[in-house]
């Protein structure tokens, strides 16, 4: 165990929540991703709390009109605070291998069902996934405990380290395969060499994952800045395949291509703060290599409305997307997004209004912007129509190692 003394920048909302449950009594630490998000210099998107508390006892402290219990696989609390909703986790150990906590029909014996077994914080610590993962944070003392001695060191060295046997890590959840791969992309990270080999053995249980899971991690993928990233990391490593494999069967064409310098200048664009983060816009951007293979449209330009129907739309957004299910409000944006889009490069007064009365027309507008900033010579008459349009940079490709946190 290494312990650390270092004050972060933790808001009040969630420093709240920290010592008012430490002042009842339980331990309580600041946990996961935000701990290494801060150690790296980056704004954490969301604050996980963990305590000895049980779910039922925080329900008790905070009240069930701000605590609710959730989750069954894994139970933990939401807790409302002030307009914000955070997660609150109990310690947990590892389950028992011989319980029915794990599957042992599915042909993954070691797979975790359910995770409930609550322990000590140095339990919850090594029964976590990866070293820059594992680190807890007190604000009370500002000290950050690092129970696997290894964490604080490979977020300082860049490196992705399973906790334990990574082989046994990536079976009991299978999920981590990704996780382990996103940490690559979002902050150009290494796999050490013995979870690097453990990845490539165990890749194929995500044929087992759960789709709603994935499609959970799909959603967080479209929502960061750094989309292109993870999904080039996913095809380098061969897991894009079991992932969105429409996406893997076309990758290296012209039409991938287009869609990565698409998606780079969209994440430009946000870490510029020209536009803000829209999930269905990444949909969308995604479905156009399928689109575009459909209709025969060159990469990099707009293709002609004539050629594609709203039944082709429709299939190219669920056919790039295939097996996951996002949400249907998000897919429908997207089919929206690639609707409109054609119609948008007629440049006058009454096609303009009619367009601003339609669903998604903003999101359709953005990606015209970002056509234009990548690709279209004669479109320098936007900034006629549309005076907040500026170009994110001078047209550009995208450069091996560049990413947004």
């Amino acid at each position: 165990m290494r312990v650390l003394e270092r004050k972060l920048n933790i808001p009040e909302k969630p420093e709240s929540i920290v010592l008012d449950l430490q002042s009842a009594g339980f331990e309580t630490y600041i946990v996961g991703g935000a701990v290494r998000d801060l150690l790296l210099g980056t704004e954490p998107k969301d604050f996980d709390i963990s305590t000895s508390a049980t779910p039922e006892e925080i329900r008790e402290f905070f009240g069930r009109k701000r605590a609710r219990i959730i989750g069954k696989r894994f139970r933990l609390v939401h807790l409302h605070t002030k307009g914000e909703l955070f997660e609150v986790s109990t310690f947990r150990q590892n389950p028992n291998p011989q319980s029915d906590e794990t599957d042992q029909d599915s042909g993954n014996s070691a797979m975790i069902l359910s995770d409930n077994n609550f322990g000590s914080a140095e339990d919850d610590a090594w029964r976590r996934d990866f070293t820059v993962n594992a680190l807890f944070y007190n604000p009370e003392n500002h000290t950050i405990i690092d129970y696997t001695g290894n964490g604080i060191d490979d977020i300082n060295s860049g490196v992705v380290r399973a906790i334990g046997d990574p082989d046994v890590r990536f079976a009991e959840d299978p999920v981590r395969l990704l996780r382990a791969l996103k940490l690559v992309a979002q902050y150009n990270f290494s796999l050490s060499a013995t979870t690097e080999n453990a990845l490539f053995r165990k890749i194929d249980l995500l044929q087992s994952a759960s789709i709603s899971r994935l499609s959970l991690e799909f959603e967080k993928i479209l929502q960061s800045g750094c989309c292109e990233k993870y999904l080039q990391t996913f095809h380098d490593y061969g897991m894009l395949k079991f992932f969105l494999p429409t996406l893997d069967s076309l990758w290296g064409s012209p039409y991938i291509e287009e869609m990565l310098d698409l998606l780079d200048e969209r994440s430009e664009r946000i870490y510029r703060k020209l536009y803000r983060n829209s999930v269905s816009l990444v949909l969308a951007i995604c479905a156009i290599p399928v689109l575009k293979q459909e209709i025969k449209c060159e990469p990099g330009v707009i293709w002609d409305s004539r050629l594609a129907s709203m039944p082709i739309i429709q299939n190219a957004v669920e056919q790039a997307v295939r097996p996951l299910t996002p949400v249907q409000r998000i897919k429908e944006s997207a089919f929206h997004i690639l609707k409109q889009l054609p119609s948008l490069t007629i440049l006058d007064d009454k096609n303009k209004a009619f367009q601003m009365s339609k669903h998604s027309y903003t999101h359709a507008r953005e990606l015209l912007m970002i056509y234009a900033s990548q690709f279209l010579e004669n479109y320098s008459t936007l900034a006629d129509y549309w005076p907040g349009f500026k170009p994110s940079r001078p047209k550009h490709r995208r450069k091996p190692g560049k990413h947004h946190s």
